[in-house]
């Protein structure tokens, strides 16, 4: 079985390196220009640290660099001129492509970009639940089938995907995870604007986002549709543009128009002129 390291010790590489541990999978070590972090993911995952790199891509397979996004690419610069022939160097970026890996046919080893689509929040107690991720590969041919391999192996579902498409795809990602989160920020604002406590604010909200989610994912966004929008009912939207701020209109109209596109295919017989009227002429 082919040998993992990373270099980088950060949440995700401590992470993912106990995880594989704990299905048997070779971890070769870790570096990291912060030591501590390094002695603390290596321990966990049952391996040792490194300070020299070359010493630890000599006895690696698979190097994959888990450091921060802007420093990558100097970490390959230094990869690319050690002997990495016939090893495959990966990434775990949401955001960077493979591509990243300038010249990497010219040292023969195979590169790679594995994302999992998972919120790593703890370092130490998410690789519990990394069996529920599923992982987007692109790159090399050679370097995404045997990390396909290994994945579905362990029982992930695999997508692969263009390098070219790479950027789109976590932006997606991004919308589904983190800008829900500031949709649901702004929600509690405008509650404790209105009188309610915080507590309260979650208590009423929590419900409400719960059976939306549920119904979204069990069926579809048309379905889960409701409210003014879905019925057109220009009129409860006008008054809602009046009491928003323009920094909150900025936000409420272009989600509203795209509702607006859900509801038509919901509702094909339903006349939603008078709303697309005001959404477009409302700045």
């Amino acid at each position: 079985m082919r040998s993992i390291c990373f270099i980088g010790a950060g949440k995700v590489a401590c992470t993912v390196g106990k995880y594989l541990a704990e299905h048997g999978v070779p971890i070769s070590g870790y570096m990291d220009t912060d030591m501590q972090s390094a002695d603390s993911a290596a321990d966990f995952a049952g391996t040792r640290t490194y300070e020299d790199m070359s010493s630890l891509v000599a006895i690696s397979d698979i190097i994959f660099i888990s450091t921060p996004d802007d420093v990558i690419l100097s970490v390959w610069d230094d990869l690319k001129n050690m002997d990495i022939k016939d090893k495959i160097i990966g990434i775990f970026s949401g955001s960077l492509s493979s591509e990243i890996f300038s010249g990497i046919e010219s040292t023969g080893a195979h590169g790679v970009s594995a994302h999992p689509m998972y919120a790593f929040s703890d370092r130490f107690s998410d690789y519990r639940q990394l069996h529920t991720a599923r992982f987007t590969l692109e790159g090399d041919d050679v370097a995404v089938a045997i990390i396909q391999d290994m994945l579905e192996h362990l029982g992930h579902k695999v997508v692969v995907i263009d390098p070219e498409n790479k950027t789109r795809y976590h932006a997606a990602a991004s919308i589904a995870s983190n800008l829900m989160i500031g949709l649901y920020d702004l929600s509690l604002d405008m509650l404790t604007d209105c009188g309610f406590t915080h507590e309260d604010a979650v208590s009423f909200l929590s419900p409400l986002i719960t059976k939306n989610v549920t119904a979204m994912l069990t069926s579809s966004p048309a379905d889960a549709l409701t409210g003014p929008i879905e019925r057109g009912d220009t009129e409860t939207i006008t008054h809602h543009l009046e009491v928003l701020s323009p920094d909150e209109r900025d936000i409420y109209l272009p989600l509203a128009r795209r509702l607006i596109d859900i509801a038509i295919n919901k509702n094909p017989g339903r006349n939603y002129d008078a709303m697309i009227k005001l959404l477009n002429e409302t700045t």
